[in-house]
């Protein structure tokens, strides 16, 4: 791993403890106030019910001031354990002088007593969590050894930040005993989620425990990430018969061939790592670690080899198998290899060959892909290996066009029934993107990248189509979220035309807060009405047109004609007004305290009281100005790089609207999201991802999602007995690191091939097998 590689790494998972427990201290003495609270109303005595009060008052008063102290300690003991990890700076008995000793008062024995005692605690509320962070740390610094007092965010550290900064905030030491111990409680809940956040940002680069088993969420695949070799695929009786022999001939060829020459004490492991490129060795990039004998193969293609699989493609594309004694939905590429002559293929594509022969053995032996669109996938096996023979980056770069596209169709697959309407329809779709690649595909790749968007434009319009009350479903989530990017950009756009009019701030208060609303919800009743928000009439134009008219109504009136003007005014613009707040349902005591202010500034400009010194503008450039005022409802801009925020009573609202079925999970009070996680969810969760939704009872419930709003805020799923769920981006997130849903798929079907190739040739290099 490169140096700036690596600090790239420990510097994302610094920032997301940092940052993450932060949050975790804030919703921690938001649970331990709530606790405080209820304990303190079944208090016996009034001691205890003065101890609670107090601490209570505390949380209350002066959180702001623990937070503070907890940030300053976090900082400080994050940046030395960075610097100390996996370097000896630790004195030995043998280095120790009677200089070096002393005493150990009380509150010394007392911090390692409490300290220890909440790290224990920690640890055992997620002790699988910790120790592959311990393992990804270990091998972060080339060790086997993985020690928890080299992880720089183990939980002694984030035990005595707490224990340090509650004594010194809290004063008293019962006082600080009683909170240390409520915001302890508080925690632990929370630890799951905040260690997979930090392992989310080592494991989204590849780099994963590698001696800790994570095995996928669905029962039924038991495969691991970092597991033993013994715990490869096996779905038939003689699958690992097939498996076994071909693997060992691929290490064989591997320790022969020149060109992948093993150097030092590099395994067959580490030397096949290096062949499918950095991203599964812990790295993300598109060359390979220098030394390894792989840089530039791109550019060694055989054009011989691509001239020979074209041929073998046109007979694949007309029914013919390579193999007259090996059925076609069977691995076709072995049969292909021993058909080549040794001197036509150069070593490098000969290694190609070997790896996607393997890779393919792997995946059509995917149990979670049902049989019949496996057989349509695996009919890509000959222009899978040309793709890479043409371009080696495939075996590397997960984002390569024909990695992507075989991954997307073997996720729509996933748990699919062919049986049924919607099955036979995908495995149709599936049927023709592979026959036009096997019809067309010469020498250039982005065959695949043209089949990838039309694949996923099926999927949209499939997935939209499936169920009568997804489309309204999907209606619902794309309303809700522009109705909050709206807000968002009138809000903008009001308060700069504002501000230049130095007018009385009630009232640009009250525009600021309230007319967004007003005005985003009359364009909304415009477009359920079928009418253009543009045009003369329409309730957008009504609404809009309040403003000149309040704005000029609160400005100084230096002449009897304004006044009067203002009298003949005021009955149909407080008329408005009126109209304006029960078209937001605001309720009955605001709309009454605003009213109170506008008759009191009123009443000020009628009788010349107004201290106002700011200029009047003319009632008719206040109306050109705010003419200009917009909205369209199908083009809305959003410009901000993390994705719009919708209010959870706006979303009630609009599912409401529509009269849908829809479970609502809106993490009113979840961590916003961060950029990778947002990365993570772009990456992961695409259309179509089959999922499992943990229910109340405990039980696991299969869904789909179905669609993902333009800016990516709502995600919506479908249970597969008909049911909808939303989730805002934050919940999401949540609800995967609190396992409340799983993805069926632990990783796309060629991320799981490589994975089991690389156990598989761990297990024959190491003479196991």
């Amino acid at each position: 791993m490169s140096d700036t590689e690596y600090k790239r790494l420990l510097d994302s998972a610094k920032d997301r403890a940092f940052f993450g427990f932060l949050a975790l201290i804030q919703r921690a003495m938001q649970d331990a106030d709530k606790n405080a609270g209820t304990q303190q109303s079944r208090a016996s005595s009034g001691i205890s019910q003065s101890a609670l009060m107090s601490l209570r008052h505390f949380l209350r008063q002066d959180s702001s001031v623990l937070l503070r102290r907890v940030e300053a300690l976090l900082r400080n003991y994050l940046d030395r354990a960075m610097q100390t990890m996996y370097v000896d700076m630790r004195p030995g008995l043998h280095n120790v002088t009677a200089d070096d000793l002393s005493l150990i008062d009380d509150e010394a024995v007392n911090l390692q007593i409490e300290v220890g005692r909440l790290a224990q605690r920690m640890r055992d509320a997620d002790e699988e969590g910790i120790g592959r962070l311990n393992v990804i740390i270990s091998q972060l610094h080339g060790r086997h050894d993985a020690k928890e007092r080299e992880n720089p965010f183990r939980p002694y550290l984030l035990a005595r930040v707490l224990y340090e900064a509650v004594h010194e905030t809290a004063g008293e030491d019962a006082k600080a005993r009683l909170l240390f111990e409520h915001l302890a409680e508080g925690l632990i809940p929370h630890l799951p989620g905040y260690y997979g956040a930090i392992r989310q940002v080592f494991e989204s680069s590849g780099v994963h425990g590698k001696f800790i088993a994570q095995q996928s969420r669905a029962a039924h695949f038991q495969r691991y990430y970092g597991g033993q070799a013994s715990d490869l695929p096996a779905t038939s009786a003689n699958f690992a018969g097939r498996v076994i022999p071909e693997l060992r001939r691929m290490v064989d060829a591997l320790q022969q061939n020149a060109a992948y020459s093993i150097a030092g004490d590099q395994s067959v492991h580490d030397l096949l790592r290096a062949v499918l490129g950095a991203a599964q060795g812990g790295l993300h990039g598109n060359a390979a670690p220098v030394g390894t004998g792989l840089e530039n193969v791109a550019a060694k293609g055989s054009g011989s080899l691509a001239a020979q699989l074209c041929e073998y493609q046109k007979k694949v594309a007309q029914g013919e198998p390579i193999d007259a004694g090996k059925p076609q939905e069977r691995n076709q590429l072995f049969a292909l290899r021993d058909k080549l002559k040794p001197d036509s293929v150069s070593a490098e594509d000969r290694m190609t060959m070997e790896v996607v022969a393997m890779l393919f053995e792997f995946i059509l032996e995917d149990e979670q892909i049902p049989v019949e669109l496996r057989v349509q996938i695996g009919r890509l096996q000959v222009p899978i290996l040309k793709a890479a023979v043409l371009d080696a980056t495939l075996m590397h770069n997960e984002a390569h066009p024909a990695r992507q596209l075989l991954n997307r169709m073997a996720s729509a697959a996933v748990s699919a029934d062919p049986s049924t309407k919607e099955g036979r329809q995908l495995g149709s779709e599936i049927e023709r993107v592979v026959d036009q690649i096997l019809r067309e595909f010469d020498r250039d790749v982005a065959i695949f990248a043209a089949s990838l968007k039309r694949f996923e434009a099926f999927l949209e319009q499939h997935l939209r189509q499936d169920h009568a009350y997804t489309a309204p479903a999907i209606e619902a989530v794309e309303t809700a979220e522009k109705i909050s990017i709206l807000l968002t950009n009138i809000t903008s756009e009001l308060c700069s035309m504002l501000v230049p009019l130095n007018a009385d701030k009630r009232i640009t208060d009250f525009i600021i807060h309230v007319w967004p609303q007003v005005l985003v919800r009359a364009a909304w009743a415009d477009r359920d009405r079928k009418i253009d928000s543009g045009q003369a009439g329409s309730t957008f134009c009504m609404y809009r047109a309040v403003l000149p008219d309040l704005l000029w109504s609160i400005q100084g009136k230096l002449n009897a004609q304004d006044r009067a003007a203002l009298i003949r005014l005021l009955p149909e613009l407080v008329k408005r007004l009126n109209q304006a707040m029960q078209l937001i349902q605001l309720p009955e005591e605001d709309s009454r305290q605003i009213m109170d202010q506008l008759v009191t500034v009123h009443t000020q400009v009628l009788r010349g009281q107004q201290t106002d010194a700011a200029q009047p503008v003319a009632r008719e450039k206040l109306e050109q100005d705010f003419g200009r005022l917009a909205i369209n409802w199908d083009r809305v801009a959003w410009t901000q790089a993390e994705p719009p925020q919708p209010r959870s009573d706006l979303i009630e609202e609009v599912v409401a609207h529509y009269g849908l079925p829809v479970t609502l999970n809106l993490g009113v009070n979840t961590i916003a999201a961060t950029a990778a996680d947002r990365e993570f969810l772009a990456q992961t969760y695409l259309l179509g991802t089959r999922v499992e939704i943990c229910t109340a009872e405990g039980s696991h419930q299969p869904a789909q999602l179905v669609w993902i709003s333009t800016h990516r805020s709502l995600y919506l799923f479908r249970h597969d007995d008909g049911g909808l769920a939303i989730y805002t981006s934050a919940a999401l997130l949540e609800a995967l690191r609190d396992a409340a849903m799983v993805p069926v798929e632990y990783a796309p079907v060629f991320e799981r091939a490589v994975e089991s190739l690389l156990f598989g040739a761990e297990k024959i290099g190491s003479g196991a097998a």
